[in-house]
């Protein structure tokens, strides 16, 4: 099953950037084209330095996208598989992983140019940097959650594909990107622990800068992530057996 879903994703992937003369090299220009134009511009209202903030914001932004994609592809997982789903009996998770692997397909290429960039500013690694390890393994679970549910969800009820792309326009202000947390003081900096992408974020960013995580924010991950299972079990017991008719 694992060949299945691998080989879906990246003929996905190949079909994407077909005829495209710089191919998957597409997504490493997009992403450093974004860090350096914010550590350019937005560099300057912040105290932290230079090296630091470039850390910051790639770190924070090759997480950023791998937690954004898994939620808006999640809404048109089943959609976008419907021909399989009707012709084809097959587990839904094929359907789910294949669209994680295309994310994290990208999330790893990303990160590479991440730690490039960093490591050329100075930046070595410290026994910290593996707790990020156990944050990447949090965030390949609630992909497989998030994924599912919205899958079910969004099949059913459409405008939930809407409702989610027009929120997620607006998180990139909200979570700690373009800004650094620590510098917020309050309501800005409530508005921000009120986010739990600042803490899903700060688990995989915090040890690669050096830090530890603060207790909080795997307290918020790990109850997010039970509320998601929950949930996704919860939809898939009462829509899985529907879904063939509404997609």
């Amino acid at each position: 099953m694992v060949n299945v879903w691998r080989t879906f994703a990246m003929d996905d992937m190949r079909q994407r950037y077909r005829r495209s003369v710089l191919g998957l090299l597409w997504i490493v220009l997009s992403y450093a084209t974004f860090v350096l134009a914010v550590t350019f511009f937005f560099g300057a209202f912040t105290r932290a330095s230079p090296s630091e903030f470039v850390t910051y914001v790639a770190v924070g932004y090759a997480a950023f996208m791998f937690l954004m994609a898994n939620i808006q592809d999640g809404c048109t997982v089943f959609v976008q598989s419907s021909t399989w789903i009707k012709s084809v009996s097959m587990p839904l998770s094929i359907h789910v992983y294949r669209s994680i692997f295309r994310s994290l397909f990208t999330f790893v290429l990303n990160m590479a140019v991440a730690l490039a960039a960093i490591i050329a500013f100075g930046w070595r690694p410290e026994m910290t940097a593996f707790l990020c390890l156990p944050a990447l393994a949090i965030y390949l679970v609630n992909a497989v959650a998030a994924q599912y549910l919205l899958g079910l969800v969004a099949a059913r009820f459409r405008d939930i594909t809407h409702l989610i792309g027009s929120v997620t326009r607006i998180l990139i202000f909200l979570t700690p990107i373009l800004w650094v947390h620590e510098e917020q003081t309050g309501a800005r900096a409530l508005v921000a622990d009120l986010n739990p992408l600042t803490h899903y974020i700060e688990i995989f960013r915090a040890p690669l800068l050096g830090d530890t995580p603060r207790l909080i924010s795997w307290a918020v991950v790990l109850g997010v992530t039970l509320a998601l299972w929950v949930a996704a079990t919860l939809a898939g017991t009462h829509m899985r057996r529907r879904l063939p008719y509404w997609v």
